[in-house]
């Protein structure tokens, strides 16, 4: 009885977190508070400056923290150009995994995705970033270069992957999955996207919004198998 007590409380000791594990825990939570605030000061540099004339001392002072602390996380200003980017991918890929993790019904995920992406690529932020890309490319051609691979490429795959999911179910029959995830969000963003770029200040309803995927996934669901 006098071994098994001890055992116990050996167990439990080794099972409570030493003091140097809660200090990780603590650095690595500022570390983590510390990089969204400087990607939060960047995007707002990026936007107000364009790339060439940002400021890594001015997203220093937006931000808090040091120099020393923003080179280390991202190298320079291309590495915070690049997280900066990978960060948006992340938002607008996040519906996308869900419903690949569920292995949600097409239609239905196709409803769900088209509206989670089209809501966040219509915020103000997102168009003034296309913007940007826009404005930037032909000065900086290896930056658009990276928008593209790191964005459109990526978020592309994302949807690409659950379609995939989705012919192995037998729901649809689909030859080129990327292929048909660019149909689908050039069903999606056109007519919104492009009056949102060129009238600043006006804003897609949630009820545009609505049935913009609407009518996208109904005519994707109608004809992507004719390109199989």
């Amino acid at each position: 009885m006098g071994s098994l007590l001890g055992n116990l409380a050996v167990m439990s000791q080794s099972d409570t977190p030493t003091p140097e594990v809660h200090i990780l825990e603590a650095e690595t939570g500022r570390a983590e508070m510390r990089r969204a605030a400087f990607l939060k000061a960047a995007r707002e540099v990026f936007l107000e400056f364009g790339y060439d004339a940002a400021n890594m001392a001015e997203i220093v002072r937006r931000a808090g923290g040091s120099l020393s602390t923003l080179y280390a996380q991202f190298g320079g200003k291309r590495g915070l150009f690049e997280a900066m980017i990978d960060s948006r991918v992340g938002v607008l890929t996040e519906q996308m995994h869900i419903e690949l993790a569920a292995h949600a019904p097409l239609r239905e995920g196709l409803r769900r995705i088209g509206e989670a992406f089209l809501t966040r690529q219509l915020d103000p932020e997102s168009v003034d970033v296309l913007r940007l890309m826009i404005a930037q490319a032909k000065k900086f051609p290896e930056m658009a270069q990276t928008w593209s691979t790191r964005a459109p490429e990526a978020v592309r795959k994302a949807l690409a992957t659950y379609l995939e999911d989705r012919a192995i179910a037998g729901e649809v029959k689909i030859a080129n999955a990327e292929q048909a995830a660019s149909v689908f969000f050039d069903l999606l963003r056109s007519r919104l996207q492009f009056r949102a770029l060129l009238m600043p200040g006006n804003h897609a309803s949630d009820q545009e919004i609505r049935d913009a995927v609407d009518r996208a996934v109904k005519v994707f669901m109608g004809g992507i198998e004719s390109l199989a």
